[in-house]
């Protein structure tokens, strides 16, 4: 368990669902969306509905934090990580970056074709927005801490885990 940064890869690589901490006027607010890694610097990215909630937040006060889990793992059965950073809006959706995106989310043509929106929905006045968390921190779920005392503590990775 101790190899900090083949965990993160593998939940980067691995998870699909990113849940998000924000706040705004009404308070805090956590919400969770589909995200695909991309790397150098790592970056986490989502489309979310301009009007929702966690989308109004993050106009209003982008640093953020989240959290990544997943379970049904081999040995401990579970691993997680909790995340803090800056999150923008993508406002030129390139015909790569948008292609790119969906490969990730649905490396299956099949499936992609299914799901892919098109670029309109992102620029102008359309209802749908890419979003970029640029992850400054990073800290892992304690599985050796647990296995030895029970304590469910939280270890910082020292540098943000980069995909290959």
């Amino acid at each position: 368990m101790s190899d900090p940064i083949g965990r993160s890869k593998a939940l980067l690589d691995g998870a699909r669902y990113l849940t998000l901490a924000t706040t705004g006027a009404d308070g805090p607010w956590a919400s969770t969306v589909n995200f695909v890694a991309l790397r150098g610097p790592l970056r986490l990215v989502w489309y979310s509905l301009r009007s929702a909630r966690h989308s109004r937040n993050i106009a209003a006060h982008p640093e953020i934090s989240a959290s990544i889990f997943m379970t049904g793992l081999p040995g401990f059965g579970l691993d997680g990580a909790q995340l803090t950073g800056v999150c923008v809006t993508v406002e030129d959706v390139t015909e790569e970056f948008h292609r790119r995106f969906y490969e990730l989310v649905a490396p299956d043509e099949a499936v992609r074709a299914q799901l892919a929106l098109p670029r309109e929905e992102f620029a102008g006045d359309g209802p749908r927005r890419f979003y970029q968390l640029e992850v400054r921190r990073w800290w892992l779920l304690d599985i050796d801490r647990w296995l030895a005392d029970k304590h469910d503590t939280r270890f910082e990775v020292s540098r943000a885990p980069e995909l290959p």
